[in-house]
């Protein structure tokens, strides 16, 4: 038994380690399977969260088309839920392919709303880093416990967005042993669930690379202020560790294969030393909110809308988004400073984007005087697709390595609070692909994963 098609998904994976210790001996499986087909550099917009990625994977669009920019974010009535929610009657390529005629099995893939009756199994949040459920879901849905009974439940993972870095070395060994654990069970569910049955598509999540990733970086990159070559010796060098265990998981899911499985592996991003503002973003916004509503016109309009008992936050020139720590995302109301039923509400947006944009350009910190914000995106403006205009207005990209106690900018004053202890590593654009054969040789991003896999089965996807 096997698949004619097997994808192999390293969430989290940095490329450039991937790329360098394919190189030197360090993975001979992922170096045997580019030996047979290639390997290359996947890409992504700047500062794109995971939960965008998988979403552009599992719908095959891009971010503007999708409109997943979060875990979290406001639905159709304007209330804050988790995304996935919004999704409930979109497609995904395995939809498309079971749909088809073809047998599926996703197994474990991260960021999936509830699974769907489909042609095979679906298996969701058992393993995987970022759980939409507390317990695992799956089609049918006699899968989930079956699974934890064969092969057991999580292990402790440790994992959150405040988690500051391992001092203590034996926690540290038990966050590896932990992330080995999961490696192990879910490379023999992968093993029994691939041999079980002929399939078309067999789909399977690892999640080690990406806990790693956050919360091993400062072991694994010298740009991280608190990287110490000597430490990470002395620990084993665990990333490198837990990525050898992932390579040797991907061997064996590709020797149970058919020997003429067209076999995938794929990263979702690479990683870089974490930065966040998160512990003083309250009080920039608010104080940005102060600034924004100083002119006459918007005091008038507040004024009115407290005499009309209008409730108060929907007047708010800007709102921070949930969003990765290492980035700022705004979204800004148009119609603040206008009073109701004028025009103008684009150029009114586009002075509010500017001022907001000047005043955190010109944040620095104030121990080192050094700017915190490295750069400035505007989604909804510069991204094109049907869902545009759901995306942040304002993505501010923190500079690599900072946690400022406090900043300062002109006109801004000063705001401070004390630091959160916040993981080392976190996400930046980037991802890897190594495949056999030819067929994969084309994919540039995630959404062009799906497309590709649906040619390879002869399955036209529209």
């Amino acid at each position: 038994m096997s698949a004619r098609c097997l994808m192999v998904g390293l969430d989290g994976a940095d490329g450039s380690l991937l790329e360098r210790w394919i190189a030197d001996g360090t993975l001979p499986n992922l170096a045997a399977l580019r030996s047979r087909g290639g390997a290359r550099k996947l890409s992504a917009p700047q500062g794109v969260t995971d939960d965008a990625l998988w979403a552009s994977f599992q719908f095959c669009s891009g971010l503007a088309e999708h409109g997943r920019y979060s875990y979290m974010q406001r639905n159709d009535k304007g209330e804050m839920g988790l995304s996935y929610l919004n999704e409930t009657n979109r497609e995904s390529f395995w939809d498309t392919l079971s749909n088809r005629g073809c047998r599926v099995a996703i197994f474990d893939l991260p960021k999936c709303g509830l699974p769907k009756a489909i042609n095979g199994i679906h298996l969701v949040d058992w393993l995987v880093h970022g759980r939409y459920f507390k317990q695992p879901q799956s089609y049918p849905q006699t899968l989930a416990d079956e699974v934890i009974e064969k092969f057991g439940p999580a292990p402790p993972s440790m994992c959150g967005y405040e988690r500051a870095r391992f001092d203590d070395d034996n926690e540290l060994r038990g966050f590896v042993t932990n992330q080995r654990t999961s490696i192990a069970r879910k490379r023999a569910a992968g093993l029994h669930y691939l041999k079980s049955e002929e399939w078309d598509l067999f789909a399977i999540g690892f999640k080690e690379a990406h806990c790693a990733g956050h919360h091993l970086w400062d072991l694994a990159d010298p740009r991280d202020p608190h990287h110490d070559p000597a430490r990470t010796a002395a620990m084993g060098d665990p990333v490198r560790t837990i990525f050898q265990d992932l390579d040797a998981a991907v061997g064996e899911l590709a020797a149970a294969a058919d020997p003429a499985a067209t076999v995938v592996v794929f990263s979702t991003s690479d990683m870089e030393p974490n930065a966040t503002l998160v512990h003083l973003m309250p009080k920039i916004v608010k104080r940005l909110n102060r600034i924004l509503g100083e002119s006459f016109a918007a005091k008038v309009v507040n004024h009115l809308a407290w005499r009309m008992r209008i409730a108060t936050p929907l007047l708010r020139p800007c709102e921070d988004l949930p969003y990765n720590e290492n980035c700022a995302a705004l979204r800004v109301n148009p119609r603040w400073g206008l009073f109701p039923g004028a025009t103008g509400d684009d150029r009114v947006k586009a002075g509010m984007l500017e001022q907001i944009e000047s005043i955190l350009r010109g944040l620095t910190d104030a121990e080192t005087g050094q700017p915190v914000v490295a750069t400035i995106d505007r989604p909804s403006a510069q991204c094109t697709g049907t869902r545009a205009a759901a995306l942040p207005d304002l993505l501010a990209h923190y500079t690599p390595g900072t946690f400022p106690r406090a900043v300062v900018a002109p006109r801004f004053g000063r705001i401070e609070a004390e630091r959160p202890g916040m993981r080392p590593g976190n996400h930046v654009a980037g991802g890897y692909l190594v495949a056999s054969g030819n067929e994969f040789a084309g994919v540039n991003e995630m959404k062009d994963l799906g497309p590709v896999a649906a040619r390879v089965l002869d399955v036209v996807m529209k």
